[in-house]
């Protein structure tokens, strides 16, 4: 199976260095994919640190698969987001400077038409099936935990100045909660990943706009972070997109 992938983790026009991160990778062999996006935070540059280790520990995990757990994905998205989180943890511990370092995660493998999304923090993941945005994601933050239990509206959500504090993140604590979705996908699909620098400041029906052009082969990621920031995005951005073109498989 052969897909249309593109990505961009981007500084943006405020911070003065880049905690995002992005990275993905395709076992030719058993024909199955993964992308990864963390959104770093901590003191002293060290939210860096801990998104870069994120990465680092999906890839060595991912370099040790012989044989597809399909259809057990969600259970190894979830080994490794927890086993991440327990080393970030124990660096924190080790180097004052990083004390309280931790990050965003959403972790996605495709495998036989099927695409697994595990999380932690508001890193989001989102299906574009038949021209329909589907935010395929649950933040991780207080204001939607608000939200969750009914208390406020989405659309009350949606203003707050205190939607981006997290309820969890990977390294700051033991114990996690991962979430996971599994959903079908098929030829035409397209599956976005990204951090809050970039989806807060677009709207579903931007989103939409240029998830419609990339199936149609247009590099948008470059025009989605200038979109972002042109409306006043001061946070890093990173998007991450991968079509199943009609035409290939």
């Amino acid at each position: 199976m052969n897909y249309h992938i593109k990505s961009l983790c981007h500084q943006g026009a405020i911070r003065d260095n880049n905690e995002d991160a992005i990275s993905y990778g395709i076992n030719e062999e058993l024909g199955i994919i993964w992308m990864l996006v963390a959104d770093g935070m901590g003191g002293h540059n060290a939210g860096e640190v801990a998104s870069a280790m994120l990465v680092d520990h999906i890839k060595k995990a991912w370099d040790k698969i012989s044989v597809s757990p399909y259809p057990h994905w969600d259970t190894w998205i979830t080994k490794q987001l927890n086993g991440a989180n327990m080393a970030i943890l124990q660096q924190a511990k080790n180097q004052q400077t990083q004390q309280g370092m931790g990050t965003t995660g959403v972790l996605m493998v495709i495998d036989q038409y099927n695409c697994n999304i595990g999380w932690v923090g508001d890193s989001r993941a989102y299906s574009f099936k038949s021209e329909q945005l589907q935010q395929e994601t649950v933040d991780h933050t207080m204001v939607q935990e608000l939200v969750n239990k009914g208390v406020i509206s989405v659309a009350t959500a949606k203003k707050s100045n205190t939607k981006n504090i997290l309820s969890q993140a990977i390294g700051v604590r033991e114990k996690i909660t991962i979430d996971t979705v599994t959903i079908v996908i098929s030829h035409g699909d397209t599956i976005m990943l990204s951090t809050d620098g970039l989806h807060d400041y677009l709207t579903e029906q931007e989103i939409s706009h240029y998830l419609s052009q990339f199936s149609v082969n247009k590099n948008v990621c470059h025009d989605m972070i200038n979109q972002a920031i042109a409306k006043n995005s001061r946070d890093n951005l990173t998007v991450g997109l991968i079509n199943l073109p009609h035409n290939l498989a």
